[in-house]
């Protein structure tokens, strides 16, 4: 039996995460001199930490949800939204760059209808006027405005194919009880058949009863109630408001060849009669078939369009809310349309609902995106720089969360022993420096990651192993002996300057502490002053 995950739950996993950032703290670690071999160990995990060579913590503003980057280009077929289609991993928006519009910044946005598979030629351009943010391009594609990124937050965050989503948004937003119904879909578009529409203009009318007259129309039919449980759609010449009802009672005079329509309430407004919806007497209208929606929500109203008799589409009124279920259907004309009577040929038109996801398309952009990506920007600046080794390599970095400090939790920290020695010419870096005690035995063991003749200090990397912590230094969680001189390689000594306290500076970071979130090896990269790096983390769940 098919056995489904969804992608909500990687989502709200996604978003979980995120919500941590109020209590949880994360920092980029720099480790490693040479070459490192990570592997989802324990093992590898604390080596990993004990090569640490720096860190700098990720600030909340620079971790954010992403989503696949998938720019807009002409030619290509993007995805159009359907509630019954699993869209993980498939091209249903496209992100316009200045390239392609008028703001000069990066707009996502969701893919409503490709126009049957059409390629898509004209990109959507925002305009803040639009009150729905629906676009319909020239290529028939439309298109809904999610949200936008400036030029400086997609070159900042984007990374590996991904883009953040950035602005303002909800990260966990309210329960909605439900969509609107995004669209109607007609499945037979080229198949069916025999629907008509009438159009015409009003005269006298309308009434405060609910009486319209229309002017004299050959074609009208001659059949009592001819036209009931159809749709008369109004449109005032000046101002251009339109107007829905329902035909409630139709009678066509003979003497004066006009006829008399009856309807309810305005569909759109809900105001009792078209008087109080504001028909003008001089209005034009249109008869078309009722499109009945029934579900769980309210408010949507779609009509048809109509083409040589054939319902090519259903433009959506009002697209309503509150619906997570909903049956469509083009109701059947009382008169002249039989689809089961195999002389005519007539097809009835099959159509269905898109709900959209809860609470409208745009309500919830975590979910919408099929997010389970986020990401983590760190960067070394020059003010860094001077408070972090800036010399020798390095071959791995990682994200850790919630490594524990003796004081404050920094911004960034150097994680190498500083000592200072007379005997400094005794000492090279990548070499290997030991302390030996009384008993012959290597105490601590840590290779020299630099050295500064202008300061005569020494910087010690890799100074963690299989040793006891000595509690008598620094944070007692090393074991240096500062009671002890150091040994090269090739057994000379190299006393620490007196008193030893005052010259030895030990890292701020509690070794070994933190959970390590992610690691990354690459051939060791040189450091030197002028180093300046960006760091970018795309993490999935």
């Amino acid at each position: 039996m098919p056995e489904i995950l969804t992608t909500n739950f990687k989502s709200d996993t996604t978003r979980r995460f995120i919500d941590s950032l109020a209590t949880d703290e994360y920092y980029l670690f720099v480790s490693a001199i040479s070459d490192f071999d990570p592997a989802n160990s324990n093992y590898a995990k604390n080596q990993f930490l004990e090569k640490t060579l720096f860190g700098k913590k990720v600030l909340n503003e620079d971790i954010h949800f992403m989503i696949r980057y998938y720019p807009w280009q002409r030619g290509l077929v993007y995805e159009e939204y359907d509630d019954r289609v699993d869209l993980s991993d498939k091209k249903f928006y496209a992100v316009v760059g200045p390239n392609d519009n008028d703001t000069g910044d990066y707009r996502v946005y969701k893919c409503l209808n490709n126009n049957d598979g059409a390629d898509v030629d004209s990109p959507p351009n925002y305009n803040a006027t639009q009150t729905n943010q629906i676009y319909e391009t020239a290529d028939g594609y439309v298109w809904k405005y999610m949200y936008r990124m400036t030029d400086l937050e997609f070159e900042a965050y984007n990374a590996l194919g991904y883009i953040p989503i950035t602005g303002t948004f909800d990260i966990n937003p309210a329960v909605s009880g439900g969509g609107e119904i995004s669209d109607i879909l007609v499945e037979n578009p080229l198949d069916n058949d025999g629907y008509v529409v009438e159009t015409g203009g009003m005269i006298g009318s309308p009434f405060t009863s609910g009486v319209m007259i229309v002017d004299p129309f050959t074609t009208w039919s001659p059949i009592s109630n001819y036209y009931v449980g159809q749709y008369i759609y109004t449109t005032n010449p000046v101002n251009g408001v339109s107007c829905l009802f329902e035909i409630e009672y139709y009678q066509y005079n003979n003497l004066t060849t006009n006829a008399e329509i009856r309807v309810g309430a305005d569909l759109l407004s809900g105001q009792p009669n078209p008087v109080a919806a504001g028909v003008a007497s001089n209005a034009s209208f249109s008869i078309f078939p009722r499109v009945s929606i029934i579900g769980d929500g309210t408010g949507a109203v779609g009509i048809p369009n109509i083409a040589n008799g054939r319902i090519t589409s259903i433009t959506m009124l009002s697209k309503g809310s509150g619906y997570n279920n909903a049956a469509v259907e083009v109701v059947d004309p009382i008169y002249d349309f039989n689809p089961e009577d195999v002389t005519t040929t007539d097809v009835r038109a099959i159509v269905r609902a898109r709900i959209s996801p809860d609470g409208g398309h745009g309500y919830n952009l975590i979910d919408e995106f099929k997010c389970r990506h986020f990401s983590l920007y760190a960067y070394i600046t020059a003010e860094n720089n001077t408070n972090i080794g800036d010399t020798n390599t390095y071959a791995a970095v990682g994200i850790v969360k919630n490594p524990i400090f003796s004081g404050a939790s920094p911004e960034v920290f150097d994680n190498r022993i500083a000592v200072v020695t007379d005997d400094i010419d005794r000492v090279t870096a990548n070499t290997v420096l030991i302390q030996i005690d009384s008993n012959n035995e290597t105490v601590f063991t840590g290779i020299v990651h630099e050295v500064d003749s202008s300061s005569n200090t020494v910087f010690i990397a890799e100074y963690m192993g299989p040793y006891q912590n000595n509690g008598a230094t620094g944070n007692g969680d090393t074991s240096l002996d500062l009671t002890l001189p150091f040994r090269n390689e090739t057994g000379q000594t190299i006393e620490i300057n007196s008193p030893a306290a005052s010259n030895v500076t030990v890292s701020e970071y509690i070794q070994r502490s933190g959970e390590v979130y992610f690691m990354e090896n690459f051939f060791p990269l040189e450091r030197t002053d002028l180093s300046r790096e960006e760091f970018k983390f795309v993490l999935e769940y």
